[in-house]
C-alpha cells in the first residue's frame, strides 16, 4: 500500500460518511472480531480494550441485527482497501487500522495483549512509509493503546499519553527532523526536537543499544519503579530518562567498587550483580504482566538462541558450576558445551542448527538465578511465534523490547564504571565458548579479568571493525558528560 493509495483510504475511510462505504470484493470478517475489543462503543458503554459482552471472540456478534448504528457504519481498513494484504486483516496482525476523521489521521488501534504488533515487521517499516506520505498531505498516522496516543513519524515515535477531548495533535518537519505535540504543547516540544537535534541525542541511542541487553541497578526499584506502569512510565524513547538510569548505575558501581572496606574486587562485582539481577527481574516482571508476555516454565525456544555474557555473567555461571556439580558432570557439561561452540559467531546459523542451551537439564535452565540478562529480559508475547520461529529456523516474533532497552543502558552505566575506576574489560563473550574457557581454568580467567585484560579471547561476535564494548560506553560516557 503506497502512502498516495493510503492517503485515498483516508478520505474515504469509515466514519467520514453514513452511506456503506465501498467494500473490496471477497472480503468478509469471518473470524475476526478483534474491533469488538480494542474500539471504545459509546451506545453501550463499552470501553477501548475490552470485549464487548455481546460479542463471542471468532464467532461474531450476538446481537448483529440490533447492533449499534456506530457498528453498523464501521469498516477496518482492511475490508475498505484492496492494496492491503492478507496480513493486514486484525485477526494476523492483532491491530485494527481505521480513519479516525477527528485527528485527520490512520489510526492503529492495537490489541492490548500485544500492545507491541505494531512494531513488527512487515507493519512497521509501512507505517512509516505511510507516515511519510501522509505528513505531506497534512495527514498522521497514530498509534492508539488503552487510550494512550503515539505518533508514528519518519524518524521516531513519539508517545503523548492520554487522548485529550478536543485537544489537536500537531505534526511538523524542520530540516531533517519531524516532531509532534498536543497544540498546547507546541513550543515546548519544538524546542525540545530542536535541542535534541543539536545535541545528536541519535548517537546516544546507538551506542546504547548495539549490545544485546544487559543490566545493572542497586535499589529495590529503580528501572521497576520507573517502568512501573507501563501507561505512566517515562518514554524510553526520552534522552532524560535513559541519561539518568546510566548515570545512577555508573553512581553505584563506582562508590561500591570504590569503598575502601571492600578490598577485594571479587566481593564487590558479587554484590553489584545481585542487586543488577534484583532490579533486572523486577523491571521485567512489570513490563510481563502490563504487556502479558507468554513466557512460562517450560518454554524454552529462546534457549536455542546465541547469548552472550559478560565477563563477570560467565565468571559467576561457571563458579557456581564448579560448586555445585561433581567432576563427572562437569565433564558432561563440558562436552555440551563443545558441541553448541562448533556452531560457527553467527545468531542465524546457531538458530538454524536447532541445539539447545548446555545448561538447560530436562527443560529447565540449570543456573537459572544466575542467567545471563539477554535471557532475563528476553519476554515474548506470543509463545506460538516463538514455536513456529524455532521450527523454521525464521520468522518474526513479537518481543516486549522496552525491559531490554532500558537494562542495556543500565549495563552500560555499570560498565563505565568498571572502565573508568578498574580498567576491566567489558566485552561479551559467546557463553558457551566463555564457560568452556572458565570451567577449564577459573582462577586463570578471573586472574586475567582482574588484571584488565580479555578473559575470553576468541569469544566474541560482532562485524570485524565494529567498536568494542569498551569504546561504545566511553563515547556514551562523554556524550554525556561524565568522561
Amino acid at each position: 500500500m503506497t502512502a498516495k493509495n493510503q492517503g485515498g483510504m483516508l478520505l474515504r475511510g469509515p466514519g467520514l460518511q453514513d452511506a456503506e462505504p465501498a467494500l473490496v470484493p471477497g472480503r468478509s470478517c469471518g473470524s475476526c472480531s478483534l474491533c469488538c475489543k480494542v474500539l471504545p462503543v459509546r451506545e453501550l458503554n463499552k470501553p477501548a480494550g475490552q470485549w464487548c459482552v455481546h460479542c463471542a471472540p471468532g464467532m461474531g456478534c450476538a446481537v448483529h441485527a440490533q447492533r449499534p448504528q456506530a457498528c453498523r457504519q464501521f469498516f477496518c481498513a482492511w475490508r475498505l482497501d484492496p492494496n492491503l494484504g492478507p496480513e493486514w486483516k486484525p485477526e494476523v496482525c492483532r491491530f485494527v487500522l481505521s480513519a479516525d476523521p477527528a485527528h485527520r489521521a490512520l489510526m492503529v488501534t492495537v490489541d492490548p495483549g500485544m500492545p507491541l504488533a505494531w512494531k513488527r515487521e512487515p507493519y512497521y517499516a509501512h507505517l512509516k512509509q505511510f507516515s511519510e506520505g501522509s505528513i505531506r498531505q497534512d495527514k498522521k498516522v497514530l498509534v492508539g493503546h488503552r487510550g494512550n496516543i503515539t505518533v508514528i513519524l519518519p524518524d521516531r515515535d513519539v508517545p503523548l499519553g492520554a487522548v485529550v477531548p478536543g485537544e489537536e495533535i500537531v505534526v511538523w518537519r524542520e530540516g531533517s527532523a519531524y516532531g509532534a505535540a498536543w497544540r498546547r504543547d507546541l513550543e515546548l516540544a519544538k524546542t525540545s526536537t530542536q535541542t535534541s537535534t543539536k545535541i545528536s541525542a541519535k548517537t546516544f541511542a546507538e551506542t546504547a543499544f548495539s549490545e544485546p541487553a544487559s543490566a545493572g541497578g542497586f535499589q529495590s526499584q529503580p528501572a521497576g519503579a520507573r517502568a512501573g506502569k507501563v501507561g505512566t512510565a517515562p518514554s524510553i524513547d526520552d534522552p532524560g530518562f535513559l541519561e539518568s538510569v546510566f548515570r545512577e548505575a555508573f553512581e553505584k558501581t563506582r562508590k561500591l567498587i570504590d569503598e575502601p572496606k571492600i578490598g577485594d574486587l571479587r566481593s564487590s562485582a558479587s554484590t553489584i550483580l545481585r542487586g543488577r539481577n534484583k532490579v533486572l527481574d523486577e523491571t521485567a516482571e512489570t513490563y510481563a504482566k502490563a504487556a502479558r508476555a507468554e513466557c512460562r516454565p517450560g518454554c524454552v525456544s529462546c534457549c536455542y538462541l546465541m547469548v552472550a555474557g559478560t565477563p563477570f555473567e560467565v565468571l559467576a555461571i561457571a563458579r557456581h558450576l564448579l560448586e555445585t556439580k561433581t567432576p563427572a558432570e562437569i565433564e558432561g557439561l563440558k562436552d555440551r558445551l563443545r558441541v553448541v561452540a562448533e556452531v560457527p559467531l553467527d545468531p542465524v546459523l546457531r538458530v538454524k542448527a536447532k541445539i539447545p542451551c548446555a545448561l538447560l537439564e530436562n527443560g529447565r535452565c540449570s543456573t537459572y538465578e544466575l542467567r545471563p540478562s539477554a535471557c532475563r529480559m528476553m519476554l515474548s508475547q506470543s509463545r506460538a511465534a516463538c514455536d513456529a520461529c524455532l521450527q523454521g529456523a525464521v520468522g518474526s516474533i513479537p518481543y516486549i523490547e522496552q525491559p531490554s532497552k532500558i537494562a542495556a543502558v543500565m549495563q552500560m552505566g555499570i560498565d563505565y564504571a568498571l572502565i573508568s575506576r578498574r580498567n576491566l574489560s567489558t566485552e561479551r563473550a559467546e557463553l558457551s565458548r566463555a564457560l568452556l574457557v572458565a570451567l577449564g581454568d577459573y582462577e586463570g580467567a578471573l586472574t586475567s579479568w582482574l588484571e584488565g585484560k580479555d578473559p575470553f579471547p576468541g569469544t566474541h561476535g560482532g562485524a570485524p571493525g565494529a567498536p568494542s564494548n569498551n569504546e561504545r560506553t566511553i563515547a556514551a560516557a562523554r556524550h554525556l558528560g561524565i568522561a
